[in-house]
């Protein structure tokens, strides 16, 4: 995990180092990039690399979720249809990190972002998850996900609204925008917790 404190020279480091990554991955594939390739191209020197991040994966994971940020907050205005496609839409865009992640068989990155992403919104918005709530969206992550990497693998020849009715066939999106949507729970009785 990345470890980027709130201040100017941190978060100016981490930016130059992830844009570094970003311009490694239209030279070669991630697979081929190392920690001394980052920190080379980003002009910062080893120990602040490892002071914001551990490995390659901790930048990548940065980049995703710096790209899926905006389309999470977006939610709040969608109902979970139009969500789906503008989820598979800004994964199948033309993002050189997106690609190279699909591609490079770490898809879990984009797993853990979105899955980051969505519950940092959540808690924003001042829900809480429960249980139930967190493996619904682990498998609508999880769904969405498997589908664009077969996508990928079979030489992304659909359109985002073929997959995206795939997607719907898929799952039953009443239960989750019911479990989504619903209004904070209220404090559960006895033990205090949310």
């Amino acid at each position: 995990m990345y470890h980027i404190k709130n201040d100017k020279r941190c978060i100016k480091s981490a930016a130059r180092i992830g844009e570094a990554l970003r311009e490694l991955l239209t030279e070669k594939p991630l697979s081929e990039i190392t920690v001394t390739d980052i920190q080379k191209r980003s002009g910062t020197g080893r120990s602040t690399f490892y002071r914001l991040f551990d490995n390659t994966d901790d930048v990548l994971l940065y980049l995703v979720e710096g790209e899926f940020l905006d389309m999470v907050n977006d939610y709040r205005e969608m109902d979970w249809t139009d969500f789906t496609e503008h989820l598979i839409r800004s994964i199948m865009s033309e993002s050189r990190v997106i690609l190279n992640v699909t591609s490079s068989g770490k898809m879990h990155v984009i797993s853990r972002a979105l899955r980051n992403d969505l519950t940092q919104v959540a808690e924003a918005d001042s829900y809480k998850f429960d249980n139930l709530s967190r493996y619904m969206i682990a498998v609508f992550i999880g769904g969405c996900i498997s589908l664009v990497t077969i996508w990928d693998e079979t030489g992304r020849e659909e359109s985002v609204d073929e997959l995206a009715r795939m997607m719907r066939k898929a799952f039953d999106y009443k239960a989750i925008e019911e479990i989504l949507t619903r209004p904070a729970k209220q404090e559960r009785k006895g033990d205090g917790r949310q």
